[in-house]
């Protein structure tokens, strides 16, 4: 379960499974929410304002981190860095190769229910190298639900992080990742 940090969250809630092959990553991020917002229309732009879930991953020793975000319109944000500024965003077409799927299980005036699931190539990321497997190699990361835009503006993670106001950018708030077969 993703716990709440800032702000409301009543009546939210958003859970993430993980399940781990060779170089990939699959996640399936399960969410129950009063709104669905789906207004991103295309890959890198702010998908954070809608219905939205994200992953932020980074190799053990590696000062850079790569954030994926999802929105429930099917478009990501996927870029690289060290920290919130000066990210280098993937291509719309590389964006494009990454396995998302989204599942509308609910959506009336009382709640949303809906359902994301993508496959993450570790290696074409940058965050494997060509041959390795992620259970050989240490990973870090957070998990997350947002809607900066929704009428009840909500911030979930996977692990808790200190700060006052809402930043999901913040590697010393990431937790090892653990692969076992």
């Amino acid at each position: 379960m993703l716990v709440p940090l800032w702000g409301e969250w009543e009546g939210i809630e958003a859970s993430v499974r993980l399940r781990w092959e060779e170089q990939r990553l699959y996640l399936r991020f399960m969410v129950k929410e009063v709104e669905l917002r789906r207004m991103t229309k295309a890959h890198n732009e702010a998908v954070w304002e809608d219905s939205c879930v994200e992953a932020f991953l980074q190799r053990e020793g590696s000062d850079e981190y790569v954030n994926i975000e999802c929105s429930a319109s099917t478009m990501m944000l996927v870029a690289r860095g060290s920290g919130r500024q000066g990210r280098r965003y993937y291509t719309p077409t590389f964006i494009d190769t990454i396995p998302y799927e989204v599942k509308i299980l609910e959506n009336s005036n009382a709640r949303s229910r809906w359902q994301a699931d993508l496959i993450l190539d570790l290696a074409s990321l940058g965050l494997l190298e060509d041959g390795q497997r992620a259970k050989d190699v240490g990973l870090r990361g957070n998990f997350y639900k947002c809607g900066d835009k929704l009428v009840q503006p909500h911030y979930l993670a996977a692990a808790e992080i200190g700060t006052m106001k809402p930043d999901f950018h913040r590697p010393e708030y990431f937790i090892p990742l653990v692969c076992v077969d």
